[in-house]
């Protein structure tokens, strides 16, 4: 907690390590994408996770927009924040999580997530293009391997699937795969990032709600130092603060937080187009398709919260 002013509710701090990425899936607007890309300074890194720390962060995730794997300094950040008694949680599409990497992750990381929208090659290559399937699963499989052959809990891994009209067919194979092998696996529908995809209808005459997530958190930092409200914000839309200019507790304490935080409140989203054209705004039940996760529950209308236990 903060000694004044704003007060973290969210514990977790994300921090998205780089937004390149080494492929091109049909789920993600990456061609929409016109901020540059780049890799996150070490030093901010430091100086934003100790603060964090300071205001009672105990959870940091690396990764967001981009392949996590393709930040040469993950594993540095990692342990920085390993040695800070925080836990350390990532998402990856696999394809660069090598033996080498599996091995340092059972030091440093407590929850991995995969994305593996399907069980053929044929089917998950046309929607991660660029990637192999065989390369993917064989790297997951290694790391399942390891934790076994070395009775490590860590990392605590998951395994995602996205159902489309691509690959929905494949959803009983996938579970069938990954059951009982993985701690836990989960299948969502997928968002619509905004104006960035039309996977979801909006219906017009819902009335929209917060995500909540202008209060709640979790603090959501991009590689170039940018605050933003949320990891759906890609384009960085909505800043809120530039912690090259600004510590962590004036950006969360500053007014264009405080205005937003107030827009979201007051359901006044018009102000914020980015958020106005959200389907997170909107109640769904058909949103989570089926999932293992404790406390997670198949109708939930955003995406899962990280949870470590």
């Amino acid at each position: 907690m903060s000694e004044r002013g704003y007060t973290i509710q969210n514990k977790e701090i994300r921090f998205e390590v780089t937004n390149m990425c080494n492929a091109n899936c049909v789920m993600c607007p990456r061609e929409k994408m016109t901020r540059p890309q780049g890799i996150l300074d070490m030093g901010l890194y430091i100086r934003t996770l100790d603060e964090a720390c300071s205001m009672g962060a105990t959870v940091v995730s690396l990764e967001n927009f981009g392949e996590t794997f393709m930040d040469p300094l993950f594993f540095e950040r990692a342990a920085y924040a390993k040695g800070k008694g925080m836990k350390v949680l990532t998402i990856t599409n696999g394809s660069l999580f090598n033996k080498k990497a599996a091995e340092r992750s059972l030091y440093f990381i407590d929850k991995i997530r995969f994305s593996v929208y399907g069980t053929t090659k044929e089917v998950y290559e046309s929607i991660h293009r660029g990637l192999k399937y065989d390369a993917v699963v064989e790297n997951i499989e290694y790391l399942l391997d390891l934790k076994k052959r070395t009775g490590s809990a860590a990392p605590k891994v998951e395994v995602y699937f996205l159902y489309m009209d691509q690959n929905k067919h494949q959803a009983e194979e996938f579970k069938e795969k990954w059951l009982g092998r993985v701690d836990d696996i989960a299948m969502w529908k997928p968002h619509n990032w905004s104006d960035g995809r039309s996977y979801r209808q909006l219906d017009g005459d819902k009335k929209k709600v917060t995500c909540g997530r202008p209060s709640r958190g979790p603090i959501q930092v991009q590689w170039d130092g940018l605050v933003v409200p949320c990891c759906f914000d890609y384009n960085s839309s909505i800043v809120l603060g530039d912690l090259n200019k600004q510590t962590l507790r004036q950006v969360l304490e500053s007014k264009d937080y405080d205005d937003f935080r107030k827009a979201h409140a007051k359901a006044e989203f018009s102000l914020y187009p980015f958020c106005d054209s959200c389907d997170q705004l909107r109640k769904r039940e058909d949103v989570l398709v089926f999932t293992t996760i404790k406390d997670a529950k198949v109708g939930a209308v955003n995406t899962t919260y990280e949870k470590v236990d």
